[in-house]
């Protein structure tokens, strides 16, 4: 089954990104906490065992900037974002990815640069056996979601950017087969960015070097302790 892997950016503009942060940093630091993310987030894509490697960005004249940026992480395809609400954004890529020849796809965010590759690995193994995968968020979204060709309603009537994702998005399943990845978790708040730091230094630790990037952005930062 041929596999494509999507990972969803935006442009790491200053004010534009990681807003949520800025109680304790400014918009520079923000963004450039992102572009770390990014940075990530495109090594882990890259390692995957996907056939192809999607980046899809936004806004729709970003494309070059982020190339230039990414580039170097691995050859992926670039694809803009459609416009709408992120459940259209969503849907409308994905049924992109599966006409251009694609039998399961994984999309994934940015905002989870300490997740293993090993996760996207898994799901697109799970997906030989079932229709969906979910890989849970703490804060009650998802930080993966992949699922096999067919018509779903998996991004439609979605709260997001709310507690209810992953319950909603389970509620539309429609009798599809489901498997689970372990839960992880996004970051958005300063308290996630400090937790993110200390795991991504217990990593190290352990010999993992996933998130390096982030890890040196956020050793330049004030940061409250985690909660």
């Amino acid at each position: 089954m041929a596999s494509s892997v999507v990972l969803f950016v935006k442009k790491p503009q200053a004010g534009k990104v990681k807003t949520r942060l800025q109680s304790h940093c400014s918009a520079e630091q923000a963004a450039q906490l992102y572009r770390a993310f990014l940075l990530d987030s495109a090594e882990t894509l890259a390692a995957s065992t996907a056939d192809k490697k999607i980046i899809a960005y936004a806004p729709a004249d970003a494309e070059n900037a982020l190339r230039e940026l990414l580039s170097p992480c691995g050859n992926f395809e670039y694809i803009a974002q459609p416009s709408g609400d992120l459940g259209k954004r969503l849907r409308e890529l994905v049924q992109r990815v599966f006409a251009d020849g694609a039998d399961k796809v994984v999309v994934l965010g940015s905002d989870s640069p300490s997740m293993p590759v090993e996760y996207i690995d898994r799901a697109l193994a799970l997906l030989e056996q079932v229709d969906v995968v979910l890989g849970p968020s703490t804060d009650g979204g998802y930080y993966l979601l992949g699922q096999r060709r067919g018509e779903n309603r998996l991004f439609c009537g979605i709260q997001w950017s709310t507690g209810v994702v992953l319950e909603e998005t389970l509620d539309r399943l429609d009798g599809q087969s489901l498997a689970l990845l372990p839960p992880w978790y996004d970051v958005d708040t300063p308290q996630e960015a400090a937790f993110l730091r200390t795991h991504l230094s217990a990593m190290r630790r352990v010999g993992l070097t996933v998130g390096h990037h982030s890890s040196a952005a956020l050793e330049t930062m004030q940061l409250p302790p985690p909660s």
